[in-house]
């Protein structure tokens, strides 16, 4: 089995090997500088010829290097899965929740595809964005600082609660039905974002990770500025079930969305 942090260990004293090397011949050009200007050619030889080998040295050194990034098979190391199922360990490591297989992972509110095939021969995408990454730990690190980032971030519940119950009135009057009537968030998430540029700018994961946050912040937060309350129902089934996750990873599908009191008044 490749793993990449095996590699690594056999880097790291290389590493330092050409870090000394690449020091040696600092020093050595600062000195030949100094002899150059106070005119002391005798001594400036003498710094050419060790200047010399210390380019050797350094030559030699990127060498053992290049042998061994160039002898790391990656094409292989994500064809047979290897790069997975570290990435996987990675992230049950660092408390990352993954959902799904095969290469395709949910890591709420991310989405995360490994390729490995011919044309892509070693690939990582998280959302839209490919990493230039093939280090299991460092992808499974990005995502979690992601995450931690989101959450973070400022997050005005009645806002969101406000918005949300306007898109589900329109949502109610594109279907021809009464407000009070349970709309599928499906379909509300259509009226928040209607065209397909606004779709791009604000996707389904970023409207899940909202909903999650607004969901997580309990009743109390479900009601809006003219004092109408939400309820959300709960279900698994149906393409209109969204999963989202609390700040401590419980797991929760949300499906639609009414006003408790029935006619919205």
């Amino acid at each position: 089995m490749q793993s990449y942090e095996e590699l690594l260990s056999t880097l790291q004293p290389g590493s330092k090997g050409l870090k000394d090397a690449v020091n040696t011949a600092s020093r050595l050009q600062k000195a030949l500088v100094k002899s150059m200007d106070t005119g002391n050619l005798a001594e400036g030889a003498k710094l050419l010829a060790a200047l010399a080998d210390a380019a050797e040295q350094l030559t030699a050194r990127i060498q053992e290097l290049k042998t061994a990034v160039d002898g790391f098979d990656v094409p292989n190391y994500f064809a047979c899965g290897d790069f997975t199922r570290q990435l996987l360990d990675a992230c049950a490591e660092k408390g990352i929740d993954v959902l799904g297989e095969k290469g395709v992972y949910e890591m709420f509110p991310y989405k995360l595809r490994v390729l490995g095939d011919g044309e892509h021969p070693g690939e990582v995408w998280l959302d839209r964005k490919k990493l230039s990454s093939v280090r299991p730990s460092y992808v499974a690190e990005t995502v979690r600082q992601g995450q931690a980032k989101l959450y973070a971030s400022p997050f005005k519940e009645s806002a969101f609660m406000n918005e949300l119950a306007d898109a589900y009135e329109t949502s109610c009057l594109k279907a021809d039905a009464r407000i009070g009537s349970t709309q599928a968030l499906s379909k509300i998430y259509r009226c928040l974002a209607p065209t397909s540029r606004a779709r791009k700018e604000y996707d389904t994961q970023a409207y899940a990770f909202d909903l999650a946050r607004l969901y997580e912040a309990g009743r109390e937060a479900w009601v809006t500025k003219d004092g109408v309350h939400y309820d959300f129902g709960t279900s698994r089934e149906g393409k209109s079930a969204i999963r989202v996750l609390s700040r401590s990873g419980v797991e929760s599908f949300i499906s639609t969305l009414r006003p408790m009191n029935g006619d919205g008044a």
